[in-house]
Order: C-alpha cells, then sequence, then structure tokens
C-alpha cells in the first residue's frame, strides 16, 4: 500500500515538474527587465518617503516641541505665581476649598508617609484626606 502511495507520488510529482519546465515559468506579458524595474522604482519611492518623514521629525516635530513646551512653561509659571499671590494674600494659609466627598473617597491608605497624602503631596495646594 505504502509503495503504490510512493508510486502516484513520483508520477503526479514529475508530471508537475515537467509540465512547469514545459512551460517556462513565464507569464507572456511580463519580462525580467520590467520586474527589476518596477522593483527599482519601489525602492527609490521608499527611500524618498524615508528621507521625507526623517526631514518632517527633524525639522517640524522637534522646534514645534521646543515650542510648545516653552508656552507650556509660561503659562504654568503664570498660574504658579498666581497661586502664590493667592496663598500670601491669605496670611501664609491655603485657601479655602469646597468639600466634595466624591473628591476624597480613599478605600485603603496610601503604602507612604501616614497614608492620607499622595505621593506628591503639597501642603498649599492639595488637601489631605483620610483613608
Amino acid at each position: 500500500m505504502a509503495s503504490r502511495f510512493a508510486t502516484l507520488l513520483s508520477r503526479q510529482g514529475t508530471g508537475l515538474a515537467r509540465s512547469a519546465l514545459a512551460r517556462g515559468y513565464s507569464t507572456g506579458a511580463a519580462t525580467g527587465n520590467e520586474f527589476v524595474a518596477e522593483r527599482m522604482h519601489i525602492k527609490e519611492h521608499a527611500a524618498k518617503s524615508a528621507d521625507l518623514w526623517r526631514k518632517v521629525s527633524i525639522y517640524v516635530c522637534i522646534p514645534g516641541s521646543i515650542v510648545l513646551g516653552v508656552y507650556i512653561y509660561g503659562i504654568e509659571a503664570e498660574h504658579h505665581a498666581h497661586a502664590m499671590h493667592e496663598f500670601h494674600e491669605n496670611g501664609e494659609q491655603a485657601p479655602e476649598k469646597t468639600k466634595y466627598e466624591y473628591n476624597t473617597i480613599r478605600k485603603k491608605a496610601f503604602p507612604w508617609g501616614d497614608g492620607s497624602k499622595t505621593l506628591f503631596h503639597n501642603d498649599i495646594f492639595n488637601t489631605a484626606a483620610s483613608p
């Protein structure tokens, strides 16, 4: 049974090989030069596209990030100066905040300090909540 199956496969494989050799692996219209030209065109296009995005990253994104960072720094410095002005105007006390119960919900204590202050707690701007 196994030898009969092997013989059948070898006959089919030989027939496929003969028909492929007879065809010459040609599709008729496309020649080797057209294929190579198309591949070279794709390679050139990819190089131009990569160069474009490299230039966009260097000349647009990096300076844009720097300009935006300076702009935001100015806004935050102004905000901080205003908050410190309110703090000093209140007699060195933090301004009174409206207490909302959902702002201070703690299911368990933080694992540092006394457990009621966040990791970056600031006594001027943040209120401590009990766990």
